[in-house]
């Protein structure tokens, strides 16, 4: 699902954020829902501290969960945060930058596998849906190149990520699309910096320095 709120085909940049593990402090939470059904359908349970270095394909092998079974876990996993919403927290400090980007004059969006309801709720309960003019939702594990790639022939702009796994590096690259990468989420910092050296923050101030100076070189 996407929507757009307000045109933005004036903008030369647009910040597209990724939800789960950059805006919204899903990760505990979903890591605990995933280990609950590991039994069930017979996969590994992950471990957060040991396992911060690998990819979401890494990931994958490492709990050896039957390919085919993804899809329904994915919705699975959906489902459950939707049910636990009252405890998901937005991270301390994004909203400030939210604040002082929108402030600021730049146009931002978020593209995320997480449901429609379970952003538009999260966005509403922490007064920051008006935020953002562009929302795509439902991308699949494995789909954020082709839905980065299909956002920039819609709104006809150039973006600027900002993300917390080694997936979204990898599909940035293979959309040609800078990000700037937080260590609060799925993956650690040594292993986002090991694929995006330079551009890794480990606090909401490092992350808006290193927006506006991607923004900054991308104007340039």
């Amino acid at each position: 699902m996407a929507r757009i709120i307000n045109s933005c085909y004036s903008l030369k940049i647009m910040i597209i954020f990724d939800f789960d593990g950059t805006i919204a402090d899903t990760i505990s939470l979903g890591i605990k829902i995933v280990n609950d059904h590991a039994d069930k359908y017979k996969y590994n349970k992950l471990d957060r501290e040991s396992n911060g270095h690998l990819s979401a394909t890494e990931l994958i092998k490492r709990i050896e969960v039957n390919p085919l079974k993804l899809p329904y876990l994915m919705f699975l996993l959906r489902k459950k945060l939707g049910e636990r919403a009252s405890e998901i927290q937005i991270f301390p400090g994004i909203k400030d930058i939210l604040e002082e980007l929108k402030t600021s004059g730049q146009k931002l969006g978020i593209i995320t596998s997480n449901s429609p309801k379970n952003v538009s709720d999260f966005l509403k309960r922490n007064e920051i849906e008006s935020y953002f003019s562009y929302i795509r939702t439902r991308v699949a594990i494995f789909g954020k190149k082709k839905a980065l790639i299909k956002a920039k022939k819609i709104l006809k702009t150039n973006f600027l990520y900002v993300g917390d796994e080694i997936r979204d590096i990898e599909a940035c690259k293979k959309s040609n699309t800078p990000i700037v990468c937080v260590s609060w989420g799925l993956n650690s910092a040594q292993g986002l910096e090991s694929h995006n050296p330079g551009l890794v923050a480990n606090t909401p101030e490092q992350a808006l320095s290193l927006i506006k100076n991607s923004i900054q070189k991308m104007q340039m």
